[in-house]
Order: C-alpha cells, then structure tokens, then sequence
C-alpha cells in the first residue's frame, strides 16, 4: 500500500483519535507491529481493520450514543 493511501489515512485517524497506533492495534486485536506496517505503507491491512478504523472515527470523541449500524457490513465467507 502506498503512502497517502485511503485505507492508510483512516488508520492514521483512527490511531490517532485513540491516542496511538498501540492502541489502535489493541482495540483492532491485532499486532502493534502490523498496525506499523500499515501505517509506513508497508503492508496492506485486512478490509476488516479498515472498516473497524471506519467505526472508530464516525464514532468520534464526542459522540454521545453508541451508533446502531456499523458504517459497513462484510458477508460471511462460505
């Protein structure tokens, strides 16, 4: 994935509105590392990772309710 890269500039504001990338990757359940990876443009993330970015920022540190739908929703695998 390339720097400036769509998918990257909503992991940067997720990280962010969490505080870190560290905590990012707490809050996704996956390894700080790849969160890194993702960040730098190393390494693609998982679709999943970046809607849950997605979640995280339209949830924002002001909003007062918790969102009944989720920004998107994947099908199960068969």
């Amino acid at each position: 994935m390339r720097p400036g890269h769509p998918y990257g500039k909503a992991l940067r504001t997720a990280a962010d509105a969490l505080g870190s990338a560290r905590d990012l990757a707490a809050r996704l359940g996956v390894n700080p590392g790849d969160v890194e990876a993702w960040l730098a443009g190393e390494a693609e993330p998982p679709l999943e990772a970046v809607l849950d970015a997605l979640d995280i920022i339209a949830d924002g540190p002001y909003r007062r309710r918790r969102r009944r739908i989720r920004v998107a929703v994947l099908p199960d695998s068969p």
